[in-house]
């Protein structure tokens, strides 16, 4: 198990005693690794927002992933 899989569980264990019902990421599109990650965690994606950014000169898509973590 790797540190992202040990933060993203221990968000997800605490938001509810922090009051969080619902956990919202941004996530480059081109990030597979983080999309992936998120997946594994319940997260699905709500949101795509395309072309919004300039990086390195590319144009970059954002997905918007969200879970929620309390009834």
């Amino acid at each position: 198990m790797g540190l992202g899989d040990l933060l993203l569980q221990r968000a997800i264990e605490r938001a509810p005693a922090l009051g969080l019902k619902v956990l919202v990421g941004l996530i480059w599109a081109h990030n597979e690794p983080s999309l992936r990650l998120c997946t594994k965690y319940g997260f699905e994606r709500w949101g795509h927002l395309p072309r919004v950014a300039l990086l390195h000169g590319l144009e970059r898509d954002l997905i918007i992933v969200g879970r929620r973590v309390a009834p």
